[in-house]
């Protein structure tokens, strides 16, 4: 098991959606369908509300291996949000393209 206990029922997601750099993240969204983005955020929506109360009690710079995926799950969701609630396609519709963006590393 890659996650905290209670948040097993997100197991199957983490192969392929707890990504660790913005950059990567970003891409990710850029490359899946939007089916794709609202089943991981239909996924993660209802359990948001247990995952920020329980990373908020570790510190950022000391989070174990399996609070750290967790949090790049969370990081995900946040990156597919808006994808999904406000513009409904991976993309910014009408807005520059992303190849003319480019994220710097932390």
């Amino acid at each position: 098991m890659t996650l905290p206990r209670g948040f097993d029922d997100l197991e199957c997601w983490v192969a392929e959606w707890a990504i660790g750099e913005e950059a990567a993240r970003n891409r990710k969204r850029l490359a899946s369908s939007l089916d794709q983005l609202q089943a991981y955020y239909n996924a993660l929506l209802p359990r948001m509300d247990a995952i920020i109360p329980h990373l908020n009690q570790y510190s950022l710079d000391a989070l174990a291996p399996a609070e750290q995926t967790l949090l790049e799950m969370a990081l995900m969701f946040m990156e597919v949000a808006p994808a999904v609630e406000i513009y409904k396609h991976p993309d910014v519709p009408w807005g520059f393209v992303a190849e003319r963006f480019h994220i710097l590393p932390a």
